[in-house]
């Protein structure tokens, strides 16, 4: 059993790099296709990567209802994301992604009635400080970029669709779960892409294989690797190893995207991150 757990922590670890790293193709991505063109490519191609995968299996009955739920909250969060990304650096992005860890319990509290604790206000407040130091270094708020605060947004959402996800698993299984959740993204994106994308295809010749990456790699592969994960191993070590999604997304900026930070921004990445630690740990 001991090995079974170390090795959906191993797949964990992998996942959490691959989700990292996608955060580069995001980025790149950005560089020469519109945002909602960009989404549109890789949510399409994740969807029948998926629905092969899952066997063309799709959750029914109460399941269905959150699985749909799950995948609008996603579309959502990922569009913010992806728009973001067009002035936020990758760094920056991953960082504030990562909040939606903190903003869990909130969430919770808000929709579920859960209990939020004294430790979830630290965290917050820890993270906060970190979330200003990153996207201002240091100097005034006027620093903060639109990109960074639509990325931030997006992590709210992020946190909304980690409770779609808890409620739909309970109720079927995680493969179909994952494929419907990603052919309700897919769907919602089209419609989303054909009314305010202007049917924009510029620039797709070069962002393609990026979208593909994304699509097989970070939202076929990693999310089905995650259910994997947590299914064998527990809730605290999976929160953990997936949080250091942020820390490889910085590293992957930093080595192919020839990103910087400066030591402020550092410290204030290193707080957000000790801010999921404080959740996870005290769960």
């Amino acid at each position: 059993m001991k090995s079974k757990r170390y090795f959906a922590d191993f797949v964990l670890f992998i996942a959490s790099m691959i989700w990292g790293l996608g955060y580069y193709f995001q980025k790149v991505g950005n560089e020469t296709t519109a945002p909602l063109t960009f989404n549109f490519l890789r949510y399409v191609l994740a969807a029948l990567f998926l629905a092969f995968v899952a066997r063309f299996r799709y959750p029914k009955g109460e399941g269905l209802k959150y699985t749909i739920l799950s995948g609008a909250v996603m579309a959502v969060a990922g569009n913010m994301q992806q728009i973001g990304m067009k002035t936020a650096s990758i760094g920056n992005a991953s960082f504030i992604t990562a909040i939606y860890i903190v903003l869990v319990p909130f969430m919770s509290g808000l929709f579920l009635r859960r209990k939020v604790k004294a430790h979830h206000y630290l965290a917050a407040l820890i993270s906060l400080a970190g979330l200003y130091l990153i996207t201002t270094g240091g100097n005034g708020l006027e620093r903060i970029s639109k990109g960074d605060v639509i990325v931030f947004i997006g992590s709210i959402f992020w946190a909304l669709q980690i409770l779609c996800v808890d409620k739909a698993v309970a109720l079927c299984d995680p493969v179909s779960f994952t494929a419907g959740e990603f052919l309700t993204a897919a769907i919602l994106q089209v419609i989303v892409w054909l009314t305010l994308g202007h049917h924009d295809l510029t620039g797709i010749s070069s962002s393609w294989p990026y979208a593909l990456a994304s699509a097989i790699l970070v939202l076929g592969i990693a999310f089905l690797m995650q259910s994997f994960g947590q299914k064998n191993t527990g809730e605290t070590e999976a929160s953990i190893i997936m949080g250091l999604e942020s820390v490889f997304g910085a590293l992957f900026g930093a080595i192919l995207y020839r990103e910087q930070f400066g030591a402020v921004q550092l410290i204030g990445m290193v707080l957000i991150f000790a801010s999921v630690l404080l959740v996870v740990l005290k769960e």
